[in-house]
């Protein structure tokens, strides 16, 4: 690929673009084409909390961008990443060296339906990694399920965008594993998954929040952020949600605060 770790090679500059997120605090080297981060995985990254020292898991990380603006935000916590694609999860760790954070994450290039892919890779406590508990683990999935959606131009899209052999409620029973008792889950997704995303989510985990993210107050939320804490007994919770845009397309100050400033999604709550 011509990568050389914390930076791109000349030779490869017209494949890849450097992103900022957060008002410019972040700077993601993603491909130029096929799946790229945005939105989406900011909120994702805004919705979790979590105290000094704490571990987090980002499932199906892609080039690092959620799981790096948690640690921009709590900057004393520690990261770990699986990623399918070899070159996203090098990409990750080119963006984790460039953002000073390679000494706080470990990218794992591993395929969750596969258990021996894990062979060898240890998570918190230097435990084996399917031994390994999390205290929070956070997951943006593939939107569209076989056969729901056009395969796209390049194949890190249409990996990231539509589910291969493991599917929304496998994906989503891994994270749950994942996780410590009483560690969160959380996940980034589109709104028509809701029953599913809870269907899942309730096999394990209590204290549901969820949380509908509106384009503008007078459109139906797109998608929608779920909340979980494993092994909890509490009752659902549906907030109020937030609202993305005002009604002439610019973004609301709540929108812009976690965007542009790495505000917590519970601020706006």
């Amino acid at each position: 690929m011509g990568m050389e770790r914390g930076n791109i090679s000349a030779g490869d500059t017209a494949d890849y673009t450097e992103d900022q997120f957060l008002g410019n605090a972040l700077k993601i080297t993603q491909p130029r084409e096929g799946f790229r981060a945005g939105s989406d995985a900011v909120l994702l990254g805004a919705a979790v909390e979590a105290k000094a020292g704490e571990s987090l898991l980002d499932v199906g990380s892609g080039v690092g961008t959620a799981g790096f603006c948690v640690l921009h935000r709590l900057p004393d916590c520690r990261l770990w990443g699986i990623e399918l694609q070899a070159e996203l999860a090098e990409l990750a760790r080119v963006n984790a060296e460039k953002n000073g954070f390679a000494e706080k994450t470990s990218v794992l290039e591993a395929d969750i339906g596969t258990r021996s892919s894990f062979a060898g890779m240890s998570g918190p406590g230097d435990k084996p990694f399917l031994e390994a508990g999390f205290d929070h683990v956070l997951t943006n999935p593939p939107f569209y399920g076989k056969g729901r959606a056009r395969s796209a131009k390049t194949e890190n899209k249409t990996l990231a965008h539509i589910e291969g052999s493991v599917a929304l409620p496998e994906w989503l029973q891994f994270c749950v594993a994942r996780a410590k008792s009483k560690g969160t889950v959380t996940v980034i997704h589109r709104a028509d998954r809701l029953g599913d995303i809870l269907t899942a989510l309730q096999k394990g985990c209590g204290r549901l929040k969820v949380i509908p993210l509106w384009p503008e107050v007078s459109q139906s939320a797109k998608r929608v952020i779920v909340q979980g804490v494993k092994g909890d007994k509490s009752p659902l919770e549906l907030t109020r949600g937030l609202i993305l845009h005002e009604k002439d397309g610019t973004p609301t100050a709540a929108a812009t605060a976690i965007a542009r400033e790495g505000a917590a999604l519970k601020s706006f709550l």
